[in-house]
């Protein structure tokens, strides 16, 4: 005999959960020290090969206010960070294919 699954009813009373402010922590080097000094942010990018990001990375970010695109406070900003290396690696992909050197592989 199949069970049914059990219907839960929402309770719409509840009040949604604030956002705590985000604290200025010691830059201890790990993701979560809000804002993060250069330092920790070019030794994370030479630990990923790419130093000569680091800069463009912490200006564009000092810029913002450490905010995301939606204008939320950002978090962890190794997480922007890998998206940041991760998008730099596909745009050099995308005009290394656009060069007239590159020949697509058999």
């Amino acid at each position: 005999m199949k069970r049914k699954a059990k219907r839960i009813v929402p309770n719409l009373d509840k009040k949604p959960r604030s956002r705590n402010a985000i604290t200025v922590r010691s830059h201890d080097g790990l993701g979560t020290s809000m804002p993060p000094s250069l330092a920790s942010i070019e030794i994370y990018f030479d630990q990923k090969g790419l130093i000569e990001i680091a800069n463009d990375f912490f200006s564009e970010h000092e810029l913002r206010e450490w905010k995301s695109i939606t204008g939320y406070p950002i978090i962890n900003w190794k997480v922007c960070a890998a998206d940041w290396i991760y998008d730099y690696r596909q745009a050099v992909k995308m005009r290394f294919k656009k060069s007239r050197f590159y020949t697509e592989p058999s």
